[in-house]
C-alpha cells in the first residue's frame, strides 16, 4: 500500500462518492457492489501510482485491461467499468475533476449466448402428455404443441385470437415485433389438439356461463391467458415429463427452430416462419445445426474413434 502524497485525494473521492450515494438513497445491495468495484480501481490507482482522479483515458483504459488479466468473466467487467463510469461522471459533475476520462471507456464483449433447446427425445416426452379430459389439461395439451408447431414467441401465443385460426389452411395469422403480421403453419396432429381444447373451451365457457371472449387462450375466469401463467404451466408440465427443468418456454421455439435445420430446412424459411427481422438473428441456430453435425460425425466416421 502506497504511503504519502496522492492517497488521501484518491481516498477522499471515494468516501465523497459513497457519502453521496448513500444520501441518495441507493440501496444497500447497490452500495456494496459499488464499495467493492470502486476498491478494485482504487487499488489499482495506488499500484500505479496515480496522483489524482485526474487521469488520461489511456491510463483508465490500463484498469479495464487488468480486470481481463486478472481473469474476470466479461459480465463482471461490465459491471465494475459502470460503476466506474458513474464514478467518474460524479467527480467531474462535482467539478472535482476538469474532464471525464471514463466517457469513452466501453466494456468488453459479451460472448454470445448459444439458445437454450431441447433435443427431439426432450420435446416428444414433453409433448406426449395423457389425453385430455377437460379444459386446462387440454389447453396445456394445445399450448405446448402449438408453441412446438410453430415456433412463436409466447406473447405472439397468447396474443392470438380465435379469428387468427385460419383452420383450413391449419395456419395462424400471427401479430409479431413491431406490428407486423405474418402467417404461420401447423402440422395435423397440432390442429388434432386444437381441435380438442376448442371444444373443451366451449363446454368450459358455457358451463361457467361466461362470455364467449376472441383470445384463444383463456384463464379460468374467463380472461386472457398471460406469459406468466404460460411459463409457470410449461415448469409443471417440465417437472411431470422429468425433463430438465431449467428451460423457458422461450425454448420450445428454439427447439422448433434447431430441429427443423436439422432436418434439412432451409434457413431462411426459418427466419420467415420465427418472423426474424433480420437473417443474422436466425442465423445463430447455424451454430447448433452444426454442433449437432459435429457429433453425427463423431459416431459415424470410421476413423473419428480411432
Amino acid at each position: 500500500m502506497l504511503t504519502g502524497e496522492g492517497v488521501v485525494p484518491l481516498n477522499e473521492g471515494v468516501q465523497a462518492f459513497h457519502l453521496e450515494q448513500r444520501a441518495r438513497g441507493v440501496s444497500p445491495h447497490t452500495a456494496r457492489a459499488q464499495s467493492g468495484d470502486l476498491q478494485k480501481l482504487l487499488d489499482h490507482a495506488l499500484r500505479a501510482r496515480w496522483g489524482s482522479w485526474e487521469v488520461s483515458p489511456r491510463t483508465l483504459r490500463g484498469f479495464a485491461l487488468e480486470l481481463g488479466d486478472r481473469g474476470l468473466d466479461p459480465a463482471s467487467q461490465a459491471r465494475i467499468l459502470s460503476t466506474v463510469r458513474g464514478f467518474f461522471k460524479w467527480l467531474w459533475e462535482t467539478r472535482r475533476i476538469p474532464r471525464n476520462p471514463a466517457s469513452s471507456l466501453r466494456n468488453p464483449k459479451q460472448p454470445k449466448r448459444l439458445p437454450a433447446f431441447l433435443t427431439e427425445g426432450e420435446s416428444q416426452a414433453l409433448l406426449d402428455l395423457p389425453p385430455a379430459t377437460d379444459f386446462p389439461s387440454s389447453r396445456l395439451a394445445c399450448l405446448l404443441e402449438l408453441l412446438y408447431a410453430s415456433g412463436l414467441r409466447v406473447s405472439e401465443l397468447v396474443g392470438l385470437d380465435l379469428q387468427d385460426l385460419l383452420t383450413e389452411q391449419r395456419t395462424l395469422r400471427v401479430m409479431g415485433k413491431g406490428r407486423k403480421e405474418r402467417l404461420v403453419p401447423y402440422h395435423a396432429q397440432a390442429a388434432t389438439v386444437l381441435d380438442a381444447y376448442l371444444r373443451f373451451r366451449s363446454a368450459y365457457l358455457a358451463a361457467k356461463s361466461l362470455p364467449a371472449p376472441p383470445a384463444l387462450f383463456l384463464n379460468q375466469r374467463g380472461g386472457r391467458l398471460t406469459p406468466t401463467s404460460v411459463r409457470t404451466l410449461l415448469r409443471s408440465a417440465l417437472a411431470a415429463a422429468a425433463v430438465r427443468s431449467r428451460v423457458s418456454p422461450h425454448a420450445l421455439r428454439h427447439s422448433f427452430a434447431t430441429h427443423l435445420l436439422n432436418r434439412g430446412m432451409d434457413l431462411r424459411a426459418i427466419q420467415e416462419l420465427l418472423g426474424h427481422a433480420s437473417l443474422s438473428t436466425t442465423q445463430r441456430y447455424t451454430h447448433l445445426g452444426l454442433e449437432e453435425l459435429a457429433r453425427t460425425y463423431e459416431k459415424a466416421h470410421p476413423r473419428a474413434k480411432s
